[in-house]
């Protein structure tokens, strides 16, 4: 996990100057210190009062009266091409008019399947995205460099899984508008390892751009076995993803910019030895850890699996604030703007302020069904302050793809 790829230096947008991020820094590092009256959300709206230059007075204004959200086209709503009905991310046919479905991951919306090229992995392991232009495969199948060993039906059948939590993350990437290939050529691939292929354990991972999955975290029961053993509240295939490739976009979006010094004011020094860093929590007789300094547990590990661990929960907010947006929800206007779009906003406090009541909610429908809660973490201010940095990092880099986007040709 420790090596990671060269890319391009990104440019920091203007509405956040340095000053913003060291306050940041100073909020995120320091939670003890500020006055008990002083809420989280409080710091972060006067921090974006002094660095964001778009004004949010017409935008922030509360009505006061439930409002549904109105249209398909501003959020992801997806709908079958013929009978319009809605569908499920992962549909293959429409339930209501027996259309088959192929997903356009270039345009984001679902389209028939014969007006497309449909991923060569359609009929072996029920990929249902279209293909690439003048490829086979789709753009997140693609990405595998190595697949399983095929040789079983059990096999195959989790490498389906494993594809199908893949696609998501994929989906993730394109709507956050964060490259699959990093400045210096290096593209973002995957090892899908079996272990009756190979002569020892496989360890999940990332490094130089190449994300390593142990087959075996497919299987139900297996990884449930493992989230017991290490003590973890979460485990799933999707968070494995969106916490490795948080170790993939950790240089593009911080390691060759400006940010490195604020990184390392939130989230302590990358330089100190990673390995030994890693052999000292494995090995540590004192399993106790600051939980309000840290989403998890091994996020304490070091400054690298911290990034990683915030990252993979970034996603997983935008990502569930994203489905929320196309349902058939009434909701304030506020959160009707900040639902517009999660994965652009940039109104970071809005987010935050959407996903606190939205986390409990989940969790109290959870356990009303009698299950475990769907989100298991708390968000203190200093954890807050850590998904706040990485939203200023993506936007940074947001910001760098409209300066450098070519400008429209005018029509005469």
């Amino acid at each position: 996990m420790a090596d990671v790829p060269t890319f391009t230096r990104s440019v920091k947008p203007p509405e956040h100057s340095p000053g913003a991020y060291f306050a940041l820094a100073a909020v995120a590092r320091q939670p003890v210190h500020r006055p008990p009256q002083e809420s989280f959300g409080a710091s972060i709206r006067n921090l974006l009062a002094h660095t964001q230059s778009r004004e949010l007075g017409a935008r922030a204004a509360l009505t006061g009266h439930p409002t549904r959200i109105p249209t398909k086209q501003d959020m992801r709503n997806l709908f079958c091409p013929r009978c319009e009905q809605r569908l499920l991310f992962e549909q293959a046919r429409c339930v209501h008019c027996s259309q088959l479905l192929a997903f356009d991951p270039a345009a984001l919306v679902f389209r028939r399947l014969d007006a497309v090229r449909p991923c060569l992995n359609r009929d072996l392991i029920g990929c249902n995205w279209s293909a690439d232009p003048g490829g086979p495969y789709c753009c997140s199948c693609a990405l595998a460099r190595t697949i399983p060993n095929l040789g079983s039906i059990k096999n195959r059948l989790l490498w389906s899984r494993v594809e199908e939590a893949k696609r998501r993350l994929v989906y993730d990437l394109c709507r956050l508008k964060l490259p699959l290939t990093s400045g210096g050529g290096v593209r973002l691939a995957f090892d899908i390892l079996s272990e009756d292929a190979q002569d020892g354990p496989i360890l999940t991972g990332h490094s130089a751009g190449l994300i390593t999955l142990n087959l075996a975290e497919a299987d139900d029961v297996e990884r449930e076995s493992r989230r017991v053993a290490l003590r973890e509240p979460y485990r799933t295939l999707l968070g494995h993803f969106r916490h490795e490739v948080g170790h993939f976009y950790w240089e593009l979006l911080v390691a060759e910019t400006k940010l490195k010094s604020p990184f390392r004011l939130v989230f302590g020094d990358e330089s100190l030895d990673y390995q030994d860093a890693l052999w000292t929590y494995h090995n540590r007789a004192d399993r106790s850890y600051d939980r309000a300094a840290f989403i998890s547990e091994y996020a304490s590990a070091h400054p690298w699996e911290d990034w990683a661990e915030t990252f993979a929960h970034f996603l997983h907010i935008v990502s569930v604030l994203d489905s929320v947006a196309g349902l058939p929800l009434s909701l304030q206007s506020r959160a009707l703007e900040a639902l517009r779009d999660p994965y652009l906003e940039s109104d970071f406090g809005a987010l935050l302020a959407s996903w606190m009541p939205l986390a409990y909610s989940l969790n109290e429908l959870n356990r009303s069904l009698g299950r475990d809660d769907a989100y298991p973490f708390q968000l203190s201010d200093a954890v807050s302050g850590k998904l706040h940095f990485i939203h200023m990092a993506i936007q940074s880099h947001q910001h760098r793809i409209r300066l450098t986007a070519p400008a429209p040709v005018a029509r005469s």
